[in-house]
């Protein structure tokens, strides 16, 4: 990201060189945050591996900066959710888009390779549930509570249809414990396009204000509706076991929509800056995203504020937003991310963040004793890549296009019954 000791810019046509993946329109795409998506991405899979090895020398040492950068999972998810929302808020800049369109397609590439996901996982649940237990000896080389958190308990019926249809809270680890993000994703893509009219029409501090107030207002408002909307105090201890978060992560689509609408503002400030000034705004930016190395113990001066998953998440986006706009304004960032294997990654960066978890834990159960770590370490990244590689030309692929085919007859069908009116 550094040229000479400097982020090197350039100018670019901002608004010509966008495009949403599943809308209508087809402006030019921003190969580049594919591959920023897929670089994220490969930080949750790294991030669940060393989770469950957590005592592992290997997972110490990824925790160190700066190589805590490559699993950095909860911090990957803040940029999807970043990206999620500036992407789809691109198409409103030319025109409007129809509500029907956006949805079928929205659906066919989001939700139909999650409901294949949630088949493999349950499947895979089906063969290996039951608590995971060392083999040959008495110490565990993997984190036996989250490890656990996953096909621990028979197949529910009850349970697979609320993964379906995303109702409530429920034990989303139990089959696959990179769902949780893809619940907060189908719940906030149902109102965006309202959301991306309403960032796109008003000032961009008021877009802000309201990303602001999504969040602040997150814990109260599940307070005071908790005796019709209990939190299940029996589930892990996380963001993702309470409906009212949907609100915090919809602040991060609302803070990508605000980047779409201010992008060729943005682009011009950034060209202004002298070489020194992007060097520092690039060490600001992985200290942002990264906010666990402003201090050296796990729990920093953020984390222990009033509302800490808020606050570290805020600060999180803040990183997420420059690493966004280096990618597309930092010549030698762009270079790196059109590479072809970098790129790649990003292509199929959806399915492997589907089905990276049902490897990892099908291989603990196959290999639970604590001296065969190594083995589902080598294991683990080739297979991963392979299961990607099929998931994506079988299941998430065929999706992407049904939802192209099906929005591209709806016009024709249209100008035909007009024909014959």
């Amino acid at each position: 990201m550094s040229e000479g000791g400097a982020v090197a810019k350039e100018k670019l046509p901002m608004a010509q060189e966008s495009r949403a993946d599943d809308l209508p329109g087809k402006p030019r795409r921003f190969l580049e945050l594919d591959s920023l998506r897929g670089l994220a991405a490969l930080s949750v899979v790294l991030y669940h591996f060393c989770t469950a090895y957590a005592d592992t020398r290997l997972s110490v040492a990824l925790h160190h900066f700066p190589l805590r950068l490559l699993v950095d999972g909860h911090q990957a998810v803040i940029l999807f959710f970043l990206l999620s929302g500036f992407v789809l808020t691109l198409p409103y800049r030319r025109r409007p888009v129809e509500y029907p369109v956006y949805l079928l397609r929205r659906i066919c590439r989001i939700y139909l390779p999650y409901l294949g996901a949630l088949l493999l996982a349950v499947g895979a649940a089906m063969h290996f549930y039951g608590v995971v237990r060392p083999v040959g000896a008495s110490s565990r080389s993997w984190s036996d509570h989250w490890v656990n958190l996953t096909w621990s308990a028979p197949v529910s019926t009850r349970l697979v249809l609320r993964h379906v249809l995303f109702l409530g809270n429920y034990d989303w680890s139990q089959y696959n414990t990179a769902f949780w993000s893809l619940i907060y994703e189908m719940r906030i893509s149902l109102v965006f396009p309202f959301v991306a009219v309403a960032v796109l029409r008003l000032p961009a501090r008021w877009a802000l204000l309201g990303a602001v107030a999504c969040s602040l207002a997150t814990r109260p408002l599940a307070v005071l509706c908790a005796p019709v909307f209990p939190v299940d105090v029996s589930m892990p201890s996380f963001l993702g076991s309470e409906t009212f978060f949907t609100l915090h992560y919809l602040a991060f689509f609302i803070l990508g929509a605000a980047l779409a609408k201010e992008l060729d503002r943005v682009a011009a400030w950034y060209g202004r800056l002298p070489g020194v000034a992007g060097a520092a705004l690039a060490v600001a930016a992985l200290m942002l995203y990264d906010v666990e190395v402003l201090n050296r113990s796990h729990r920093t001066l953020v984390t222990r504020l009033t509302f800490p998953e808020q606050v570290s998440d805020w600060v999180t986006a803040a990183g997420a937003l420059l690493f966004i706009l280096f990618s597309l304004q930092s010549a030698r960032f762009k270079q790196f991310l059109r590479h072809a294997v970098v790129h790649h990654l990003g292509r199929v960066s959806y399915s492997l963040y589907l089905v990276h978890s049902t490897v990892l834990f099908s291989l603990i159960h196959l290999f639970p004793a604590p001296g065969k770590m190594r083995v589902v370490a080598l294991l683990y990244l080739p297979l991963t890549a392979l299961l990607t590689e099929a998931f994506f030309r079988l299941v998430e692929a065929p999706s992407m296009r049904l939802g192209r085919v099906l929005t591209q007859e709806r016009p024709r069908a249209q100008a035909q019954a007009a024909a014959e009116g």
